[in-house]
């Protein structure tokens, strides 16, 4: 791997992660969606814009992933959020993990979580928590390999392509 740095996120870095957000999104999901439109309103959420929105609110954390000084990759990460299933406090939510895709498969997605989870303690946290659309198989390995357990289901706010699945995974690690 070439020259890493995981870093915190500030406002000079949104409109990095307003590139890698909508691109990695895009990536991973573009055929979850038909409707041009909806689609179009989904990336917007990982726009710079919206990342300054979410850098300025106090309960946010942002980790930004450089390689050779690109922005690869990003977590964002909310202290005290209480997870959708049970509604028990002292959590972290991570609502976003993304990674452009070369940079997927060589450890910078667990280095980012890693430094959230470091965070998340650090701020008195005993769990993190997230969500991952069920039919992303290979996301919810990479969590159940980094620790998460599957406490249940929710369901995808956003519209998607008929007959694709709107269910939504919640997945858990204990900080211990």
């Amino acid at each position: 791997m070439t020259d890493l740095a995981i870093t915190r996120a500030n406002e000079a870095d949104a409109s990095d992660l307003g590139i890698i957000g909508p691109a990695a999104y895009a990536a991973a999901y573009h055929d979850d969606w038909d409707d041009a439109v909806g689609f179009f309103h989904q990336l917007k959420t990982f726009g710079a814009d919206a990342m300054l929105t979410t850098l300025a609110r106090p309960e946010a954390r942002v980790w930004i992933a450089r390689q050779d000084g690109a922005g690869v990759g990003f977590l964002t990460m909310f202290v005290g959020s209480l997870e959708p299933i049970g509604q028990r406090a002292g959590g972290a939510e991570i609502p976003r993990i993304y990674l452009l895709p070369g940079a997927r498969r060589g450890g910078i997605g667990k280095k980012l979580l890693d430094a959230a989870e470091a965070q998340a303690k650090a701020e008195g946290c005993s769990y993190v928590w997230l969500d991952v659309m069920e039919h992303a198989e290979w996301a919810r390995a990479a969590y159940e390999r980094w620790g998460f357990a599957d406490i249940g289901s929710k369901v995808f706010a956003g519209g998607l392509r008929p007959g694709r699945s709107r269910t939504m995974r919640v997945m858990v690690k204990e900080l211990g």
